[in-house]
C-alpha cells in the first residue's frame, strides 16, 4: 500500500510519520515545492491519498486529485464534513471520511478517530487497524449526524475559549504568578487555538450557530440563578448527577506546571522537582496500564513482549525530539522493561522463552506445546538473536531448531552454540506439517509466487515441482514473514497455526514430502552447572591436522561403550581446511572420559547435557517435565 500525504501542514506530518514508522511506503506532496517530496505527475502512483489541506483549499485539492489519480482511495480528514464530502462525491472519487479528534504534535494513542463514511475498499481496513494497534479509539458517526455532534463538542469548547480570551483582552498582562491552575490551563488552551489557522475555527464556530445561541441564553440563565443562593445550590446538585467525571482532575491541574516559564535559579529548581514528581507519577501510571494490558493478554493468549511494536514506539518517540536518540531510546527501553516486569509478575510468569518469530512460526508452535501459553514467549528475528537473548538474560530459555528429519542439521544453531555462553539442557521433537496458504482460495494455476523459508521450500519441493512449477520461488527469513509478503496472486508455505492467526485460506494441506517430517529443537539456558539429570552430552572439539587424529578421539567413545548419535564438522573460521567437530554422545560423560578427550583434542567444550522433555514450567519453578 503506497500512501501519499497531500498537504504538509501539521496533520500531514503526523500521518506521514505515523505510517512511515510502521514500514509503509509514504511520500508527501504539497503545492509548496519546498515541502513536496514528489512531482505533481507522480501523484498517480499511489494507492491511498490522505487529504490534509486547510478546509478552504479542499475543493481545489479534490479537483486536482480527480485529474491525476481517480483510482486512489482518498482519506478525508476534514473537521467539518460539509466542507469536504460534497466535493469528493461530485468528482465521484472513492473515499473514506474520518475525523481525527487531535491536533498537530498530539499522540494518536487514546485519541478519538471518528469514521464518517467508508467505500468498502480493503485499504481502509489496514489503515483503521494501524490506528487501533496504536491505541486510538475508533467510533462511528453518520455524515448527517457528524456535523451536528461536532457543533456540540467542538463548537461549545472553542466558543467558550474565544469568549474567555475576548473577556480578558487587555486585562491580564502575563501575571502568571497570581494565576490559579484552572485559569492557566484555560489561558493556555485559548492561546493555542487563537494561534492556529483562524479559518478552520471560523468553519467550526459557524457550524455551531445553534449551540452558540444556547450558550448565550444559558449565560443569562446562570446569571439569574446566581441572584439566589438556594437556586444555585439546587442547580449544582442537579448538575452533579451528570458531571461526575472528576477523578484524577488534580493530575491535570498539576500537569500545567510543566508549561510554566521560570527564570530564577530557585524557580528552576522548583520546576525540576515538579517535573520529576510528574514523571514519576506518569511512569507509575504507565506501569499500572501495562498490568491491565497483561490481564487482557492472558484472555487473548498473547505474548507480553512484542518486539516489533516496541521498535515502532521507540522510533516514533526518538523521531519527535532533538535530544540524543541513544539516551532517549535507553530511557524508554528501561521504562518498557519495568512495565514488562510488572506484567510478568501480574501474570505469574517467572521464566521467559525466546523463539524464532514472528507469530505463526513453527518454533512458536513448538513453544506453545511446551509452555502451554504465549504469555512468556519472546520473538526474535534469527537463531543467533535467540542465543543473544539467553546469554544477556533477556530470556531464561531459548528454543531453537537443531535438526530436521528431511533436511538435516540447522547449521546456524551449531555455529551459535559454539559462539555463545549458553548450554543445552533439554530437547523437544515436533512434527512439521506444511500448508499452502493465501489471502484467498486460489487455484494452483493462479499462483504466481510462493514465499517461504528455504527449509520449508526444500521440504515441499516435490509438491512445488509437480503442481506449481510455473510459480516463482521467493525466500524469506521465516514462514511467518512469508505471510507478510502475500498479495492477491501469491501463496506462502506456513503452518496451520499461522493460517489461523493471519486469517488466511488453506489452499492445500500437508504439501511436504510424504515421509516423517519432524524437527528436533534444543532448549538452551545460561550455564548453571545443574546437569545431573541429563542423558545426552553435546560436545565441540578440535583435532590436529594429521592422519588418525579424529580416530584417536572417536576411540575414547568406543572404549567406553558410548554411542555417538550425531557427528558433524564445521569450519573453525580460522583458516581453510581447519575444522571443528560437533557430537552428541548418548551418555552423560564422566570426568575420566572428558580428561581423555582433552588429551587427544586441541580443545574440548561441553555444550550441554540434556534429556528429552514434553513440557516446560514457566509459571512455577521453571523445571522441565520428563516424558
Amino acid at each position: 500500500m503506497k500512501i501519499l500525504i497531500y498537504g504538509m501542514g501539521g496533520m500531514g506530518r503526523i500521518f506521514r510519520d505515523f505510517f512511515a514508522a510502521r514500514g509503509y511506503y509514504v511520500r508527501c506532496y504539497d503545492i509548496n515545492s519546498d515541502l513536496s517530496e514528489i512531482e505533481e505527475r507522480e501523484v498517480t502512483d499511489f494507492d491511498v491519498i490522505f487529504l490534509c489541506v486547510p478546509m478552504d483549499s479542499i475543493e481545489e485539492a479534490v479537483k486536482k486529485i480527480a485529474e491525476l489519480n481517480r483510482g486512489a482511495l482518498v482519506v478525508d480528514i476534514a473537521t467539518i464534513k460539509s466542507t469536504s464530502i460534497p466535493f469528493l462525491e461530485s468528482h465521484a472519487l472513492q473515499y473514506m471520511s474520518i475525523h481525527p479528534m487531535f491536533g498537530p504534535e498530539s499522540e494518536i494513542g487514546l485519541s478519538n478517530i471518528v469514521v464518517v463514511e467508508r467505500s468498502g475498499r480493503h485499504e481502509e481496513d489496514a489503515i483503521l487497524e494501524e490506528f487501533r494497534k496504536a491505541g486510538a479509539i475508533i467510533s462511528n458517526l453518520s455524515y448527517s449526524e457528524h456535523d451536528r455532534k461536532m457543533a456540540e463538542i467542538q463548537g461549545t469548547a472553542h466558543f467558550l475559549l474565544f469568549l474567555f480570551a475576548l473577556t480578558l483582552r487587555g486585562r491580564f498582562k502575563n501575571q502568571y504568578e497570581i494565576a490559579s491552575p484552572i485559569f492557566l490551563i484555560l489561558h493556555k488552551l485559548a492561546s493555542r487555538i487563537i494561534n492556529q489557522d483562524w479559518s478552520m475555527y471560523y468553519h467550526i464556530l459557524n457550524n455551531a450557530e445553534k449551540t452558540r445561541l444556547e450558550i448565550i441564553e444559558n449565560a443569562r440563565l446562570l446569571d439569574e440563578i446566581l441572584k439566589d443562593r438556594e437556586n444555585f445550590r439546587t442547580l449544582v446538585e442537579d448538575l452533579r448527577k451528570e458531571f461526575s467525571n472528576y477523578k484524577d482532575s488534580t493530575f491535570i491541574l498539576d500537569s500545567y506546571k510543566a508549561t510554566v516559564e521560570v527564570q530564577s535559579i530557585d524557580e528552576l529548581r522548583g520546576y525540576i522537582r515538579a517535573l520529576d514528581s510528574l514523571i514519576l507519577r506518569l511512569v507509575e501510571r504507565r506501569v499500572f496500564a501495562g498490568k491491565k494490558v497483561a490481564l487482557e493478554k492472558r484472555k487473548l493468549n498473547q505474548p507480553v513482549e512484542i518486539a516489533q511494536i516496541e521498535d515502532v514506539k521507540i522510533r516514533e518517540i526518538t523521531g519527535r525530539t532533538s535530544l540524543n536518540p541513544l539516551y532517549v531510546s535507553e530511557i524508554f527501553e528501561n521504562i518498557m522493561k519495568l512495565t514488562k516486569e510488572e506484567e510478568y509478575r501480574t501474570l505469574g510468569v517467572r521464566k521467559k522463552i525466546a523463539v524464532l518469530g514472528p507469530h505463526g512460526s513453527y518454533t512458536e508452535e513448538a513453544a506453545l506445546r511446551l509452555a502451554g501459553s504465549r504469555l512468556p514467549i519472546i520473538y526474535r528475528n534469527s537463531v543467533e538473536d535467540v542465543f543473544k537473548a539467553v546469554e544477556t538474560g533477556d530470556a531464561d530459555f531459548g528454543l531453537i531448531p537443531v535438526e530436521n528429519s528431511l533436511h538435516g542439521t540447522v547449521i546456524q544453531t551449531l555455529d551459535s552454540l559454539m559462539k555463545y555462553e549458553v548450554e543445552v539442557f533439554a530437547e523437544y521433537e515436533s512434527e512439521i506439517r506444511h500448508n499452502l496458504v493465501g489471502k484467498r482460495n486460489l487455484s494452483l494455476k493462479e499462483i504466481k509466487t510462493v514465499f517461504s523459508h528455504p527449509q520449508a521450500i526444500a521440504q515441499c519441493s516435490e509438491f512445488i515441482n509437480n503442481y506449481i512449477p510455473h510459480a516463482e520461488i521467493r525466500y524469506t527469513r521465516s514462514t511467518s514473514e512469508a505471510i507478510e509478503m502475500l498479495d492477491e496472486t501469491s501463496a506462502a508455505i506456513a503452518s496451520e497455526l499461522a493460517a489461523k492467526l493471519y486469517r488466511l485460506h488453506i489452499i492445500k494441506r500437508d504439501i511436504h514430502t510424504k515421509t516423517p517430517n519432524r524437527t528436533r529443537f534444543y532448549i538452551i539456558r545460561r550455564p548453571d552447572g545443574d546437569s545431573e539429570n541429563g542423558e545426552i552430552t553435546c560436545i565441540f572439539f578440535g583435532v590436529d591436522d594429521r592422519p588418525g587424529a579424529l580416530y584417536s578421539v572417536l576411540e575414547v567413545f568406543y572404549k567406553h561403550g558410548i554411542n555417538l548419535r550425531k557427528l558433524e564438522s564445521r569450519p573453525s573460521g580460522s583458516r581453510l581446511g581447519d575444522y571443528v567437530f560437533f557430537a552428541e554422545a548418548e551418555k552423560r560423560l564422566d570426568e575420566e572420559v572428558v580428561e581423555q578427550l582433552k588429551i587427544r583434542t586441541t580443545f574440548c567444550k561441553i555444550a550441554g547435557v540434556f534429556k528429552k522433555i514434553e513440557s516446560l514450567d514457566v509459571f512455577g519453578a521453571a523445571s522441565a517435565t520428563e516424558i
